[in-house]
């Protein structure tokens, strides 16, 4: 029971009501199982909860569920996800069994999100050494990795192994990767046709993507078409607004970004604040864009002006260097 109830409040994102429950559950004297486990970590990486992370860890060695893969695969994830790779890679070394591709999948995951290409790509290899079969979450990883490694090549070579050695149909997110990989590099005209040759109907990630690439290069053109799409697709979401009216704004295009802005307003479209956080000793703070609620708001503000004058009069660089 108490299991289900924190892998629901896991899954419909609230995962700090789910760690409560944990820690209610274990003030009751009620061991955790390997489903108890993986969903709390879950919820620990979710919430990028290091210390929460850490101490679900210790039970773990302590009941022997350490040696259970399952569990395993779920501590490299958790610690991946909360930045700590370095405990992530130790704990995928330490695991004594590596039968099941979630395994490989966590480690490989998680140096890819957290910018370590080479790695990544050296566990796919230890990975195919060990005879373990890559499903698509695998080669969604590497995929990741060479994208932000800028391994465009690399790239095409790892996506042409997965459709045509493994004859793994492409996802969505395959697709929108390989947009990414090219686009964010300059390729766009090749992102581009890419997205044309695709034979199922592009996503809205692959758009965004296409567009997001457009604005990091100036590609007004090829911009104006993604963002047709993506409006077409999802109506109610700003983003595509806010990324094409950045694009004109940067080519100079100031009546065509403000038109766009009074559109947004006339559909009453909302962009969404930006969010942030940061734990302080055992407290997480939470900071949304324009929100004034934290208690020591005057403090962090006071102190921000302080760091902006810093900045402005180059005395943080002599502080720095």
């Amino acid at each position: 029971m108490w299991t289900a109830l924190i892998s629901g409040y896991t899954q419909n994102e609230c995962s700090d009501v789910a760690l409560n429950l944990y820690q209610e559950m274990r003030g009751n004297s009620i061991l955790p199982d390997q489903a108890t486990f993986v969903t709390v970590l879950r919820a620990s990486a979710l919430l990028s909860s290091l210390h929460d992370g850490r101490e679900i860890h210790s039970l773990i060695f302590h009941t022997g569920f350490d040696l259970d893969e399952l569990t395993g695969s779920s501590l490299v994830d958790m610690y991946a996800k909360c930045g700590d790779v370095k405990s992530a890679v130790q704990v995928f070394h330490e695991l004594t069994i590596k039968k099941d591709v979630i395994s490989w999948n966590s480690m490989i995951v998680g140096f890819a999100k957290n910018g370590y290409a080479e790695s990544a790509l050296k566990v796919f290899n230890e990975m195919a050494q060990s005879c373990i079969t890559p499903d698509e979450v695998t080669f969604l990883g590497v995929l990741t990795a060479c994208s932000h490694a800028g391994w465009v090549y690399e790239g095409l070579q790892v996506f042409h192994i997965m459709v045509n050695c493994y004859g793994i149909e492409p996802r969505g997110d395959h697709y929108a990767c390989m947009v990414d990989l090219l686009g964010r590099w300059g390729f766009l005209k090749e992102a581009e046709e890419f997205i044309d040759k695709i034979e199922v109907e592009p996503n809205a990630m692959i758009w965004a993507n296409l567009l997001g690439a457009c604005r990091i290069h100036g590609d007004e053109k090829r911009g104006q078409r993604a963002a047709k799409k993506l409006i077409e697709l999802e109506p109610r979401n700003s983003s595509s607004y806010v990324l094409l009216s950045n694009l004109y704004a940067a080519s100079g295009l100031w009546d065509e970004a403000r038109s766009l802005r009074r559109t947004m307003m006339q559909k009453d479209i909302q962009k969404m604040p930006g969010c942030s956080w940061i734990v302080v000793g055992q407290i997480t703070n939470l900071f949304v864009a324009g929100d004034k609620s934290h208690p020591s708001c005057d403090e962090i503000s006071l102190a921000l002006k302080h760091l902006t004058a810093l900045i402005k009069d180059n005395t943080f660089h002599d502080f720095l260097g």
